[in-house]
């Protein structure tokens, strides 16, 4: 059997499964320490999951192994962590802009996460007479002399013309100095924003290229010459290289990779997934069947990085009670932020009766610089355990027995009595009242993500190690249902094994053109296969960002494995049916009706008349797109009229002013918006270049503008 390994690391665990990419069972698992205190980093961690996990797979005879895919917190934990290398800024330029260039591109220092800055040091080179090496390269050397350990380069209107800027990263190439340019992490305009992304990256390249380098490592002496690859913060997939060239498109790539299990686990079409760690507790939304994403923001900085719209709230399984006094009683003040793992405390929940036996309840500061008032059980012999949020529900017999979570109830009920003997209180009141508290915290933000994305009747979907002690009470206060998946846990591990590679192009485009779309979507379908993909899986997405003036490809595609490892040359791409994605489409439709159906997509309509309700599926059951609107389908080269003298029908004149509808259009593997074309003759054309390349059966949506 070949199997596929997903690793993911976690703030207290390292976990890593071996997946049938088939039936995408669990067939072995590994789990240890996250690794924050070594020399290398959590790297260390991840090369002994994969070194464990291939001891089980060669002992039970299971392989080959044809896929690694890994998640990291390397990307914001260094940002958070202030873990930046010293970033030299070049900016280029040319005239009349040089002013205004020079200003965007001398970001000056970039504050991160409190008591953390981000240095960086600027240089510039005006290219009005040309791009001329020996200046580049003076610049290049002078903001290295300064003490630039990494390069940012950063050119006005780089995305369209970055000759500039691959000169500049040869030169850093050729003196050993890790740089990435600001053309290589988005197309859209913005000088300012595109530095600043730029800078960050640069910042954790030194790091990201360690990491990688560990983790490469340990796949050839454990597993051989295999695919690597990293999961993106966006949900996808890529091969090692953006770890080593964008480690910030890594960011928040373990809650993406969680999602990612999730949705391979549980049909969920509008949910609110929350992940519950030791340290803290991941909020993400899935809105249509697909998660919600959002552009990165570091602090006051946005950058152009899109990546999961994660809320991080600040208490989990393994957060600690703190106490107040309050008239000379002692009363539970909060539950966190500090874990029992930080602190290096073993939970209540985990040690035996007799190791408790005769404990006290003290109050103390876990780490220097902590408040002394969180709550530690000490023994008679001086040893101390965390009394912690699982430790809660584990007293209260409210976890399930085969949860992860689930502990020695005695042992959890023996410190909370323990504590109750300081307060006076009832020690089941106070374990009630910790799992209260840390719920509601979550509750808030759950109810804000909610309301922010316009859910009306979301599920709480609850992932992670920490899920059977807090998704119960959670859903209670909340007053919304819950489904704990099987193997919560490892969820995130088998997102990993699992993934598809993803790859997002964005592109402003002042003056769109059908030309332009099209050569957006063929950088696109060649991107995802240089990142891994197969290109017989490829689908392509278009989006119109009318705010940006810009436009987004999305490509996705299964990895492509060697078929002689693997078997088949997309493994794990098994489409759904018909009568299955009819069941994802009653979710969003009333009374749903098939009126097209390819390899790629299915299309679901609602009600009569010529206006609309309709869904369009993908064959992995997410919504791609959904609204109301007239709906086109049939041959391409019938429908190219049909469509054309519906939208001449829909055109709005408002004054001197002609507005066309936005049109939709799906051919094969391609999802093309053409909403950015609001000339209505600019639409006609896009709709025509559409259909003169394909026989195939194409569908139309219209919108009114």
């Amino acid at each position: 059997m070949s199997v596929r390994i997903g690793v993911d690391v976690g703030g207290t665990f390292t976990k890593a499964v071996a997946c049938d990419p088939l039936s995408h069972e669990i067939v072995a698992r590994a789990i240890v320490p996250t690794t924050h205190g070594s020399a290398i980093g959590v790297s260390e961690g991840v090369a002994d999951a994969i070194g464990e996990l291939a001891e089980t797979l060669d002992r039970e005879g299971l392989g080959p192994v044809t896929l690694v895919s890994h998640s990291t917190t390397q990307a914001v934990n260094a940002l958070l962590e202030g873990d930046t290398a010293t970033v030299g800024v070049l900016g280029i330029g040319r005239r009349p802009d040089l002013r205004r260039t020079r200003k965007r591109t001398s970001i000056g220092d970039i504050r991160l996460a409190p008591g953390h800055t981000l240095r960086t040091l600027h240089a510039f080179v005006d290219v009005t007479a040309g791009v001329n090496r020996d200046e580049i390269e003076r610049a290049v050397h002078g903001l290295v002399d300064r003490g630039a350990q990494t390069l940012a380069i950063s050119e006005a209107f780089g995305v369209e013309d970055p000759r500039a800027e691959w000169l500049a990263l040869e030169i850093a190439g050729e003196l050993g100095v890790p740089a990435c340019a600001g053309h290589e992490l988005t197309g859209l305009y913005g000088l300012e924003m595109r530095t600043v992304t730029a800078a960050l990256n640069a910042s954790i390249l030194p790091t990201s290229l360690g990491t990688a380098s560990v983790v490469e490592d340990a796949v050839a002496a454990r597993i051989g010459e295999t695919p690597l690859l990293v999961m993106r913060g966006d949900g996808g997939a890529a091969d090692i290289r953006s770890l080593k060239r964008h480690p910030i498109l890594t960011a928040f790539s373990g809650p993406a990779a969680s999602i990612a299990g999730a949705l391979r686990h549980l049909s969920v079409t509008d949910g609110v997934v929350v992940e519950v760690g030791g340290t803290s507790t991941n909020v993400s939304i899935v809105k249509g069947g697909r998660p919600v994403l959002a552009y990165i923001r570091v602090l006051e900085h946005v950058t152009c990085v899109r990546s999961l719209d994660v809320r991080v709230v600040g208490v989990a399984g393994g957060s600690l009670i703190r106490m107040r006094r309050s008239r000379g009683k002692l009363k539970i003040a909060d539950v966190g932020p500090r874990s029992a793992h930080i602190s290096g405390l073993r939970y209540c929940a985990f040690a035996s009766p007799g190791e408790l036996a005769g404990a006290r309840a003290v109050l103390a500061a876990p780490k220097p610089g902590d408040a002394d008032d969180h709550v530690v059980i000490e023994t008679t012999g001086g040893e101390r355990f965390a009394l912690t949020v699982t430790c809660a529900a584990n007293a209260l017999g409210r976890i399930p027995p085969d949860a992860y979570a689930a502990g020695d109830q005695e042992a959890a009920q023996i410190g909370f009595e323990a504590l109750a003997r300081e307060t006076g209180v009832a020690w089941e009141r106070i374990a009630e009242r910790t799992l209260e508290m840390a719920a509601h915290k979550i509750a808030a933000v759950v109810r804000e993500a909610t309301l922010s994305n316009d859910l009306a009747s979301p599920t709480i979907v609850g992932l992670g190690g920490g899920a059977g002690a807090l998704i119960p009470m959670l859903s209670q206060v909340s007053q919304t249902p819950f489904s704990i998946p099987v193997d919560a846990e490892v969820i995130s591990s088998v997102g990993d094994a699992l993934s598809l590679v993803r790859i997002e192009v964005e592109r402003g485009m002042s003056r769109p053109t059908p030309e332009a779309l099209a050569e957006l979507q063929r950088e696109a379908e060649v991107a995802v296969v240089d990142a891994g993909a197969s290109p017989e899986t490829i689908q392509i997405e278009t989006e119109a960002i009318t705010e940006r003036r810009a436009m987004r490809i999305t490509a996705t595609g299964s990895v492509a494995l060697d078929s002689g490892a693997g078997g088949t040359e997309a493994e794990g791409s098994e489409a759904m049916g018909d009568e299955d994605l009819a069941v994802v489409a009653k979710e969003a439709l009333d009374d749903p009706a098939l009126v097209l159906s390819d390899a790629f997509y299915a299309v679901f309509t609602s009600g009569q008349g010529r206006e609309r309700d309709y869904a369009v599926i993908d064959r992995r059951a997410t919504i791609a797109a959904r609204g109301r609107g007239v709906v086109l389908t049939g041959p391409a080269d019938v429908m190219a009229g049909e469509i054309q003298s519906e939208v001449t029908r829909m055109v709005r004149h408002l004054g001197p002013i002609s507005v066309a509808p936005a049109v939709t259009m799906l051919k094969g593997p391609r999802l093309i918006d053409l909403s950015l074309f609001s000339d209505p003759s600019q639409v006609l054309e896009a709709v025509a270049a559409g259909c003169a390349d394909t026989t195939d059966q194409v569908a139309a949506f219209l919108v009114r503008g």
